[in-house]
């Protein structure tokens, strides 16, 4: 065989080998889902809001007001003469973000709108991760430590504003509004507060409706920091001055013609013209150095991996997760999970594995062991003692409370 033959074999194994892993990442991608969905109205999982968005829609036809996802950057949005005043814009960080309010943020809230920011971060305080707090729509269930102290506020925006506290308990407020001008902006530390593990505590859900329902106009829910563009780019005739407005858009009450905003999404060809020449140049030099190191080391003998032990238990468990799953059958996973989890409760608490004690012995050892409140406790016990088939909500709702007992335990233990 001759070398041009060798080095032509040589390359279509390195083809298939980047084939092959481009095909694996973008499967193990696609399962790892994206992490930018929690706190999507689009999303259905339990730190999604699809069920809020769909319970304020039901209102907003028999009530004098608008709601609708945003798919644009927030400089688009000052664009519209529609939502010049009386705009609500809902954000709900997929995560705890710092505060961040930009001059253009603070010129539009002035004119009179609102912006409602869920999930900013503050400091974890000594308050027990789940609190119930009373407000004007009733008691709200609130799970996190992070509260916003008296002096949050020391510079930037917000530094000479008023702040009245919406929400809040003895370590500080849960939910803060300042006043900026003719508008409002209003933080939140929890970004879950009316996520869709929360469809039980109706509360939660008509606080969060009556925070961005106050000006009873318009109302955004901003899906653009979610990862969703508005696609419909394209260039319009203004009918006024007959020029071309690149990516303009019609606005639905005035019919005038907007001028539209790169928000980054394009084609690929679009993508590499912007890509930077330095990163060209490297990718260039690697792939030089890849030939290099290939044309003179060979690939070695072919050597066959040992076939990994098969775990039986491990594959028996999850094939009987996937029937209990698909039969909808709750009331397996209540009583076995639920008696293996008290079991190991009762032990921490010095109660013994031997048999399960009455509920009420074990709530008064967690009482007088831990300190805390045994809400989560009794209704994890109340559920598991019960007969009837949950819905996949509650049952996550009760794992959840299972790893809060569990992570409670192991810091008060």
């Amino acid at each position: 065989m001759t070398d041009s033959k060798q080095l032509f074999k040589q390359y279509w194994k390195l083809g298939l080998i980047a084939i092959a892993t481009i095909v694996l990442l973008t499967i193990a991608s696609a399962m790892g889902g994206d992490a930018r969905q929690a706190g999507s109205s689009y999303s259905l999982t339990a730190n999604g809001y699809s069920a809020w968005y769909r319970s304020i829609s039901e209102d907003a036809k028999s009530q004098d007001f608008k709601i609708q996802r945003w798919q644009k950057s927030f400089a688009q949005i000052t664009k519209f003469p529609t939502y010049e005043s009386g705009t609500t814009l809902l954000q709900i960080q997929p995560q705890l973000e710092q505060l961040d309010i930009t001059n253009l943020k603070q010129k539009w809230v002035s004119q009179g709108n609102t912006i409602v920011i869920l999930g900013v971060d503050a400091p974890a305080t000594e308050t027990p991760f789940q609190t119930d707090l009373t407000s004007p729509q009733g008691i709200v269930r609130i799970e996190t430590t992070r509260r916003f102290e008296s002096d949050l506020i020391k510079s930037g925006a917000l530094k000479d504003t008023e702040k009245v506290a919406i929400l809040s308990d003895r370590s500080g407020s849960v939910i803060n509004q300042f006043e900026i001008g003719a508008g409002k902006i209003i933080i939140a530390t929890t970004p879950h507060l009316a996520a869709n593990a929360y469809q039980d505590f109706q509360p939660n859900y008509q606080l969060l409706t009556a925070l961005v329902t106050q000006e009873r106009q318009q109302i955004l829910v901003d899906e653009y920091i979610h990862g969703y563009r508005d696609r419909d780019r394209k260039s319009m005739i203004d009918p006024k001055t007959g020029k071309v407005i690149p990516n303009g858009k019609i606005d639905p009450i005035t019919g005038e013609v907007i001028p539209g905003e790169e928000d980054g999404v394009g084609d690929a060809f679009g993508y590499l013209l912007k890509t930077p020449l330095t990163v060209v140049l490297f990718n260039l030099l690697l792939g030089t150095i890849v030939l290099i190191w290939q044309q003179n080391r060979r690939f070695g003998r072919v050597i066959i991996p040992k076939t990994p032990e098969v775990d039986n238990s491990e594959a028996y468990i999850q094939a009987l997760s996937g029937v209990l799953r698909q039969a909808n059958s709750s009331e397996f996973v209540l009583q076995h999970v639920g008696k293996a989890e008290q079991l190991s409760w009762q032990q921490k608490l010095g109660l013994g594995r031997d048999r399960l004690v009455e509920s009420q012995t074990l709530i008064t050892a967690w009482e007088n062991q831990t300190k805390l409140p045994p809400e989560d406790l009794r209704f994890v016990l109340q559920l598991a003692a019960g007969a009837r088939r949950l819905t996949p909500a509650e049952l996550t709702l009760w794992l959840a409370k299972i790893r809060t007992i569990d992570r409670q335990l192991g810091i008060r233990l």
